[in-house]
């Protein structure tokens, strides 16, 4: 982990996130398209075109089997293409990047490794010798120092994303892919979760894509909310949203829930 990783986690940035989405492309999607090989006349996602901004998060909503894990799969270097291009940083995606972590809706933590391990496996992967003190720090951070000699299946849902959470963050992800990850958490957690990663996003500097089937989830997070088409493997509009200072009894709120309800 570099030298400021964990250290500017304790500063919280000043920069409104609604403003970021101004900043440098980070990752670029160009006539996108893709099916899968046993089923090659069913197209999944047909000359899509999307950038995705610097700072950001883009929250993907959309029916099931509309391509929204599919494209996941695709920006995390998974699976290729059929054609068409995905670009990060200026550079073409062929294969899987350091800077850029998925969190499945199952977490994809190792059930036999500890809270600390699970975090510190980038710097053993790596061969780096990690820095305990610094560790702790993004654990506390994190709210799992008390549970970090704990196993996940120990831990909550809650306590296991935010595991997840920090081993992004060990890997130095500068863009991190989420599917559902709310999906298993009761409602109370879920809100809770919601505003922690909103600021570790912020904090950190990242840019994220959220895959969602709510639309409250898709106001609470997206910077941009991005609404695909059933049947067509297309996004059929993206609306702009302020999450930070949208009320969710305000009538801006139900006015641009309503417009997203109606495109969906």
């Amino acid at each position: 982990m570099s030298s400021n990783a964990v250290e500017s986690i304790t500063e919280v940035s000043r920069t409104n996130s609604a403003s970021r989405v101004g900043k440098p492309v980070l990752m670029s999607i160009r006539d996108l398209s893709f099916s899968y090989q046993d089923r090659p006349r069913d197209t999944v996602l047909s000359h899509l075109d999307l950038d995705i901004f610097e700072g950001e998060c883009l929250a993907i909503l959309g029916a099931s089997g509309s391509g929204k894990t599919t494209l996941l799969k695709l920006l995390c270097g998974l699976m290729r293409p059929d054609s068409g291009q995905i670009r990060y940083r200026g550079q073409e995606l062929v294969r899987p990047s350091n800077e850029i972590a998925m969190i499945f809706q199952n977490y994809g933590l190792f059930p036999w490794k500890t809270v600390r391990e699970n975090v510190l496996l980038p710097l053993r992967l790596r061969r780096e010798r990690p820095d305990r003190e610094k560790t702790d720090r993004l654990l506390e951070y994190l709210g799992i120092l008390p549970h970090a000699e704990k196993y996940p299946g120990e831990l909550s849902g809650g306590q296991r994303q935010r595991t997840a959470l920090g081993r992004a963050v060990m890997a130095e992800a500068r863009l991190i892919l989420m599917d559902e990850p709310f999906s298993a958490l009761d409602i109370r957690n879920r809100e809770k979760l919601r505003r922690f990663m909103l600021r570790l996003f912020c904090d950190m500097h990242m840019t994220s894509i959220l895959v969602t089937h709510s639309i409250e989830e898709a106001l609470c997070m997206g910077n941009r909310i991005a609404v695909f088409d059933e049947d067509r493997g297309r996004i059929r509009t993206i609306f702009s949203n302020a999450p930070e200072t949208l009320e969710t009894d305000s009538a801006d709120y139900y006015r641009l829930f309503s417009r997203i309800r109606e495109c969906l």
